[in-house]
């Protein structure tokens, strides 16, 4: 995650945006608008994805990240889906939600890179970083009292 200083820097959140984007505009521009529900749910879905991305970057530690961008993923998934009942009654054509799910499918792909990269990354979020990058070079660690030697804190093997 070299360079990385905000959520916005992520591939996954840039072609995240672009669906959310181009599905809002389909959305204002055809027959949707018949079905209020719909376009309140799609646009709920819509905001979940960038949010959850946002929310979760900020949080800092990769495991709560995965957690909201597993969110994020499960909202453009819900979004596919309500596109599909879109064609499925008549308000969406089938080339359209084509083209949207196509855009869909390259966000959960790269969604679900980032969680894989995330999962097996040694550092373990970016707090951890910060507390590394802010000891001076050459001091040694102080290691925590139940991992010193001798320490009546450390656990004991017991033979049986």
């Amino acid at each position: 995650m070299t360079g990385i200083k905000d959520f916005t820097d992520f591939e996954a959140f840039r072609h995240c945006r672009e669906f959310v984007k181009r599905t809002g505009q389909v959305v204002r521009s055809c027959k949707l608008n018949r079905d209020p529900d719909l376009v309140r749910q799609v646009r709920r879905a819509s905001v979940s994805v960038l949010s959850n991305f946002a929310e979760g970057f900020d949080r800092e530690r990769n495991n709560e990240f995965i957690q909201f961008l597993t969110y994020s993923k499960g909202s453009v998934r819900e979004m596919r889906g309500q596109l599909i009942y879109a064609v499925d009654q008549e308000l969406l054509s089938e080339e359209i939600q084509i083209e949207l799910d196509k855009l869909a499918r390259g966000a959960t792909r790269l969604l679900g890179g980032l969680i894989t990269y995330l999962t097996s990354c040694e550092l373990r979020g970016r707090k951890y970083l910060k507390i590394r990058d802010s000891k001076p070079a050459g001091l040694p660690v102080k290691q925590s009292a139940h991992l010193r030697r001798g320490s009546p804190n450390r656990k004991l093997k017991t033979e049986n």
